[in-house]
């Protein structure tokens, strides 16, 4: 039961910061959406079919490489994503806030989000999937550092389409949310208890 309180506050925390101060400010963070929009632009795909298929590969490879437990506790995870988005999203109650502070207060948020899937054995289906397979293949590698690394180089492939000033935004999202995370967790790693499931 705890699991699943704290899998769902996770969850409340980074839609709230994706659908109430990111999107309303056309904020970008790194992540799948980052790489949708990227992917979008040059293909001229809808950016919901793409994020949905790389949700669903990135399940796909942490079953395959992370086991059924995390699987399936990610799946979970999903859901409560997709609800609870969907309806901060459609009750619009985005906030328009200069940049810095949405950044600051975003980053926060969704880190601590991120650490509460995290500290639960559930991903909130995202880069985090391939930075604890990475993690797990050579622990000497910090998994924030990792997560850092992998958001840098989706924005920076995304310099051309997203611009020098979004990018920029985006690079201190992911310095702030890696850093919550990097400080919840440096006493009591929680990615032990993923790979030895």
């Amino acid at each position: 039961m705890k699991s699943v309180l704290l899998i769902t506050l996770g969850n409340l925390l980074l839609t709230s910061a994706y659908a109430i101060l990111t999107v309303p400010n056309n904020m970008i963070d790194g992540g799948i959406t980052s790489t949708s929009l990227i992917i979008a632009h040059f293909l001229k795909i809808d950016i919901t079919y793409i994020t949905t298929t790389i949700a669903i590969l990135l399940l796909l490879f942490s079953l395959v490489f992370l086991g059924k437990h995390f699987f399936l506790k990610t799946c979970y995870s999903c859901i409560c994503y997709i609800v609870f988005f969907d309806w901060f999203h459609l009750a619009n109650i985005g906030l328009a806030i200069p940049p810095i502070i949405c950044i600051v207060v975003a980053g926060f948020l969704v880190g601590l989000g991120h650490y509460l899937c995290l500290s639960q054995e559930s991903s909130v289906i995202g880069y985090d999937i391939i930075a604890l397979f990475i993690h797990k293949l050579n622990t000497k590698w910090e998994f924030s550092t990792i997560l850092r690394i992998i958001g840098i180089i989706v924005l920076i492939t995304g310099l051309y389409v997203f611009g020098i000033i979004a990018v920029l935004y985006g690079l201190i999202f992911i310095i702030i949310e890696t850093e919550v995370i990097y400080f919840l967790n440096r006493n009591k790693p929680v990615y032990e208890k993923i790979y030895n499931k």
